[in-house]
């Protein structure tokens, strides 16, 4: 993440950190692979934590010398950090409303509501408010979901200085410094506790400052315990070791005598730690209960022992240090910014079939490639080394010069025009805060501010979204007309399971198709026109956005059927509407429950639809979306089917995995052309063939 520079203080290779860059490589590799796939990494989203920890400590670190050499300014410092973040934060913004304009139009209309909160650093306390979910963005989650982040950092860049400058003076002692952040921080844990409720969305915990501040103070804890006084370098355990490191025993093992000291303690503690939050990356739960109870604060003080581990010279400060993770720690923040717009453009709701392990590599490499980029582009400042293990003789002696800008904004407010010297001056300071920005981050800011600017403009933003949608995929301008005459030209997709039709029961069950029909499914008792795809069949038909999306066109062929769909609507609140509506006396001659896209369908819910069917022909919907439940949903259908022969299966998820085509771009819901050939598989379902 963004490193701090601290204005005034000497910066020489001594005070760099190493173990910081490892810790960056770590937490943006967690985050690059959680969001790929998140069964690929599902922890990965704990390389938040680690970034937090990290800024917690270097922000703190820098505000105690400061403050003991009495050079702190709290507009010069809220200056660095802007120059620091808000050119990198306006030049994504940027970047993604054309990559998405250009690549994936449907996102247009979510870039256009994050864009503002994102450029003013709001953004998480929008999605708060508009009850976004981090761990629920399936389909099309906005490509700026991620700039959470930076608002909630720079939030804490604002208050946090306030806030220590009153502990740094009220308590004399690190100690009891240190005691009042830590009590700042379990403060925040427990209101995070206290917020939790299992089972609900937990948007409002992850996404605030004051519940995830807990991850940072510890950081920030770490960094006063760890200060001695000014003018110390980060070396200095080295040359004024601790008495814990003179600590040396002789333990014998198998007959030899090994010696253990407490430096090989300490390397051995980091490596552990290390090895917990690798494993711990590829086995944590984001929906676990106990990380709200608790578990990221856990996982906020291995972090800090972390880096105390890595402050003491040995091998794992080395290893931290190694190139390749100075290389990836000093792009993380590039990395960090470009790699989601990246990977919602490069990985499409709509694909079937996941990526061969190589088109991941490739992924990864393209994410590096355009980080790099960046980097030194935007992110990085002048006399910027291009490598981070590389000086330039003269960079931190080099005279500040006056650039062009300045050099114009003068020549400007010496003018006798007062309007001209207005436009001089205030060329004049923008010219000064962006002196030390590279040319690339100047573009950045005009094109963000730019950007920002264009998407507030009271436009049609989901017609111009469209529009540009229909040029890369046609389809999406069919007509129902027209749908309906494309699946005609189409070769029909089988439904009917080989185990169905080969069961002597299924031979005497009239030719529908499905991929396992109830046997006491009877046709005769509604009429069918297969010319009008009508069918008089009493149906009620539960499901979600999904079937709400359908429901006027099925309710054109299915002129007797009650068909209810609500956006986001659970499995359990299905079964409590089955229950609801055969208890006020409704009689369907058919169940159709097309649930389980929003959330996993357990096997006891579904058991208790069936209970609930008391008998009649029951249709499970198999479900479809971009989430990792919905294979679990779909064999959990097919398991209960096989043991009641009432239960049947429609398979819409493989006709639409089969044709892509037929939904949007948010890999879900169905457009025209899967509208028709939605209504045409229920038809068939109910009604036999020709």
């Amino acid at each position: 993440m963004p490193r701090i520079v601290v204005s005034g203080v000497p910066t020489t290779a001594s005070r760099h950190i190493a173990v910081l860059d490892g810790m960056r490589a770590l937490a943006i590799i967690g985050v690059i692979g959680y969001h790929t796939r998140p069964s690929l990494l599902p922890g990965g989203f704990l390389g938040v934590t680690l970034f937090f920890v990290v800024s917690g400590f270097l922000l703190t670190r820098s505000m105690v010398n400061l403050f003991e050499r009495l050079r702190f300014s709290y507009p010069h410092f809220l200056r660095g950090r802007v120059r620091r973040l808000w050119p990198s934060v306006l030049a994504t913004i940027a970047g993604t409303a054309i990559l998405v304009y250009c690549m994936a139009p449907s996102l247009l209309p979510k870039v256009r509501g994050d864009a503002l909160p994102s450029a003013l650093f709001y953004s998480n306390w929008s999605f708060i408010f508009r009850k976004l979910s981090y761990f629920q963005a399936a389909g099309l989650p906005s490509p700026l979901t991620h700039l959470w982040f930076t608002s909630l950092i720079m939030q804490f860049y604002v208050l946090w200085p306030l806030l220590f400058v009153l502990i740094f003076q009220l308590c004399r002692s690190r100690v009891a410094r240190a005691a009042v952040i830590g009590a700042l921080a379990l403060a925040s844990s427990l209101e995070m506790l206290l917020l939790y409720t299992p089972g609900q969305d937990t948007s409002r915990i992850y996404y605030g400052l004051d519940t995830r501040a807990a991850e940072l103070l510890v950081g920030a804890a770490l960094a006063v315990l760890m200060h001695r006084h000014a003018g110390r370098q980060d070396d200095e355990f080295a040359h004024d070791p601790p008495h814990w490191q003179f600590y040396s025993r002789s333990v014998h093992v198998r007959g030899r005598e090994l010696r253990v000291t407490g430096q090989q303690l300490v390397n051995a503690l980091g490596f552990a730690l290390l090895v917990v939050f690798c494993v711990c990356f590829a086995i944590v739960d984001p929906q676990s209960a106990w990380l709200y109870r608790g578990g990221y604060l856990l996982f906020a003080l291995l972090a800090a022992a972390m880096i105390w581990a890595g402050m003491h010279s040995g091998v794992f400060m080395r290893a931290m240090g190694a190139k390749v993770c100075s290389y990836i720690g000093s792009r993380s923040f590039s990395l960090y910014l470009v790699h989601y717009p990246l990977l919602i453009v490069l990985n499409p709701a709509t694909r079937a079939t996941p990526l061969p392990w190589w088109g991941y590599l490739g992924q990864f490499a393209l994410i590096l490639a355009v980080g790099e980029v960046f980097f030194q582009l935007i992110e990085a400042m002048r006399g910027t080394p291009w490598l981070p293990w590389l000086t330039r003789a003269g960079d931190n002696a080099e005279p500040a010069r006056e650039t062009a800008g300045e050099r114009l904004g003068c020549r400007l407010t010496a003018s006798g025009n007062a309007g001209v010297r207005m436009l001089g001056t205030v060329g004049t300071r923008f010219a000064t805060l962006t002196a030390r920005l590279r040319p690339g981050a100047v573009v950045g800011i005009v094109a963000g501010a730019l950007a920002v600017l264009v998407l507030m403009l009271p436009l049609n933003w989901q017609a111009i979204a469209h529009a540009r949608a229909v040029q890369l995929r046609p389809e999406l301008a069919l007509t129902a007309e027209q749908a309906r005459k494309q699946l005609a030209t189409q070769t029909p997709q089988p439904q009917q399971s080989p185990k169905s039709s080969a069961s002597p029961t299924q031979t005497a069950q009239p030719q529908v198709s499905a991929l396992k029909v109830p046997n006491n499914l009877d046709p005769s008792r509604w009429q069918c026109d297969a010319a009008a795809q009508q069918c008089s069949a009493r149906m009620l038909m539960i499901g979600d956005s999904v079937t709400a999306g359908v429901a006027q066109t099925l309710q054109q062929h299915f002129p007797q059927a009650h068909i209810d769909g609500a956006v986001s609507r659970q499995f359990a609140t299905g079964d409590d509407l089955l229950a609801q509506f055969l208890g006020s006396g409704e009689d369907p001659q058919v169940i159709v429950f097309a649930l389980g896209t929003n959330g996993a369908a357990t096997r006891e819910q579904a058991e208790h639809v069936v209970q609930l069917a008391a008998g009649r022909p029951l249709y499970f919907v198999t479900a479809l979306a971009p989430v990792d439940w919905t294979a679990a949903s779909n064999a959990t259908f097919q398991e209960v089917a096989a043991a009641h022969p009432n239960v049947g299966i429609i398979d819409w998820s493989a006709l639409a995995t089969a044709h892509p085509e037929y939904l949007y771009d948010d890999g879900t819901h169905p457009n025209e052309l899967g509208t028709q050939a939605y209504e045409q598989q229920l038809y068939g379902a109910l009604c036999p063939h020709s």
